[in-house]
C-alpha cells in the first residue's frame, strides 16, 4: 500500500501536520511519499528534487491566446481580484490550478491519496475527473465545503461583496465532487467533523475523526530556568506567550489578548509573542517580540519557558501550537470554540473564557495565574500523549486506507 500525501507546502499549520502525518506513517513501515509545491518525499522517504513545479515560461501562441480567449481561470482570477478589494478577510482561493497533478509520477505511483491543504496546486475539475484512486482527504480548515472563504466568518463579514461569487466558486467544487469515487473525510476535531456534515457537501463520503499529532521527542518539558535567562525573564515574571503566523490576523486575536490586559492590573505579567508584524508599545507591560521562528526545537523552548499558552482564536480547528504546548507541559487558556475548546480541561489542561471577550479572557488569566500550582507539566503531558501520540495517529489512518479495498 502506497500513500501520497498531497498539500499546497510543507510549511504552514496543515502542512506541517500533513509532514508529522507522513513521518508517522513512515515509522510504522508504511509506504508513504509527500508532495508539495517546495518539498517532495518519495517513497524511499528521500527529499528529491522535483521539477514538475518548476516555472515554464507560455509560448508566444499560449500568451496571445490567453489574452484574446482568457480561460475559466483567468476570468475568475481577474473577478476575484476586484471583489478583493471591497473586501476584508485572512485568505480567499480559488479551486484551480496550472498544475496536472495527476500526471505527477509520484501520483501515478500511489495506491491511496491522501488530499490536505490543496489550494494552488489541485485544479478541482481536471484533477477530480483523472483521479481514479481512493481519497482520503484531511480538512484543515472550511473551504473544502465552501466557496472562496476559508472560515466562517470571512464568508459571513463579505456576503454583501461576494455572495454570488462564492456561490459560483462553490456550486463549481461541488460539480467537481460527484467525479470522485472513493472518498473518507478526515476532521482533526469533532466542532469540523459537525460542521462537515452540517454542509451537506459530501452525503455520500464516510466522515471521521482523527486527531493531528505532536512529535514528544522534539516538544517536551524542559528546564524553563535557563531557558527564562536567555531571555532576560525573571523568575518571579508570569509570562504569557502568544503564537501567530501573524500578529495582525484577526481570526488568531492577538487584539484580544492586548484588550485583556486592560483589566488585569500587574506589572509581573510579561507577553512573548512569536509571529509576524509590528507590535503596539503599551505602558506598563513587558512584550518581547521574537518575530517569525521557524525551528521546531526554538518553538519547543518558548513553551517551556512560559507559564501559560494563551491562545485567543476566534475559529480554529485543531491548531498544532495547542498540541505543541500540551506536549512541552505547559497550560492553554483560549475560548470555547472549535477544537480548543474539546481539549482544554479545567485544573488539568487549562481554562476555558466564559465567552469570546477581553474581559473574559483576562478573568481566565487571572483564575490560572491564582491557581498556578494546580496544573503540573507532566499530567499535561500525558494527557498530550493519550490524544496525540503519532502511532495512535499512524494507526487510525491505517484503518482508513485498508477500508477501501
Amino acid at each position: 500500500m502506497k500513500v501520497l500525501h498531497i498539500t499546497t507546502s510543507s510549511k504552514g499549520g496543515a502542512g506541517i501536520a500533513a509532514l508529522r502525518l507522513h513521518k508517522a506513517l513512515c515509522d510504522e513501515g508504511v509506504l508513504s511519499a509527500f508532495l508539495s509545491i517546495n518539498e517532495t518525499i518519495n517513497f524511499d522517504n528521500e527529499v528529491v528534487k522535483d521539477t514538475f513545479f518548476e516555472y515554464k515560461k507560455p509560448s508566444l501562441f499560449k500568451k496571445i491566446k490567453n489574452k484574446i480567449y482568457p480561460s475559466k481561470k483567468i476570468l475568475f482570477e481577474r473577478e476575484l481580484n476586484k471583489l478583493a478589494l471591497q473586501m476584508k478577510f485572512e485568505i480567499v482561493t480559488l479551486p484551480f490550478s496550472n498544475y496536472k497533478i495527476h500526471e505527477h509520477p509520484l501520483f501515478k505511483e500511489a495506491d491511496i491519496i491522501n488530499l490536505h491543504w490543496i489550494d494552488g496546486i489541485i485544479d478541482y475539475p481536471s484533477f477530480f475527473k483523472n483521479c481514479d484512486k481512493p481519497i482520503t482527504w484531511t480538512f484543515h480548515d472550511m473551504n473544502p465545503f465552501k466557496g472562496i472563504f476559508h472560515y466562517q466568518n470571512d464568508e459571513t463579514n463579505n456576503q454583501n461583496v461576494a455572495s454570488i461569487f462564492d456561490s459560483k466558486i462553490k456550486q463549481i467544487k461541488e460539480a467537481s465532487f460527484q467525479n470522485i469515487k472513493k472518498c473518507t473525510i478526515v476532521s482533526p476535531s469533532k466542532w469540523m467533523l459537525q460542521e462537515v456534515i452540517a454542509s451537506n457537501v459530501f452525503p455520500d463520503f464516510a466522515i471521521i475523526e482523527i486527531p493531528n499529532a505532536i512529535d514528544f521527542d522534539v516538544f517536551k518539558i524542559q528546564d524553563n530556568v535557563l531557558l527564562r535567562k536567555e531571555q532576560a525573564i525573571s523568575d518571579d515574571e508570569f509570562v504569557i506567550l502568544f503564537v501567530s503566523d501573524s500578529i495582525e490576523n484577526k481570526r488568531k486575536g492577538f487584539d484580544l489578548l492586548l484588550e485583556s490586559l486592560n483589566f488585569i492590573k500587574n506589572s509581573d505579567i510579561t507577553i512573548l509573542a512569536i509571529g509576524r508584524g509590528i507590535i503596539p508599545e503599551i505602558d506598563g507591560l513587558k512584550i518581547i517580540s521574537l518575530g517569525e521562528i521557524n525551528s521546531s526545537a526554538k518553538m519547543a523552548e518558548c513553551f517551556a519557558l512560559a507559564d501559560v499558552f494563551v491562545l485567543p482564536s476566534r475559529e480554529d480547528n485543531l491548531p498544532n501550537v495547542m498540541l505543541e504546548a500540551f506536549a512541552s507541559g505547559t497550560p492553554i487558556i483560549g475560548f470555547k470554540i472549535g477544537g480548543v475548546a474539546e481539549h482544554i480541561v479545567t485544573n488539568v489542561t487549562g481554562v476555558l473564557a466564559d465567552e469570546l471577550t477581553g474581559f473574559a479572557l483576562s478573568q481566565a488569566i487571572i483564575e490560572l495565574k491564582n491557581s498556578n500550582s494546580k496544573y503540573h507539566k507532566e499530567a499535561i503531558r500525558a494527557y498530550a500523549k493519550n490524544n496525540f501520540g503519532l502511532k495512535k495517529q499512524a494507526d487510525s489512518y491505517c484503518s482508513v486506507y485498508n477500508s477501501f479495498h
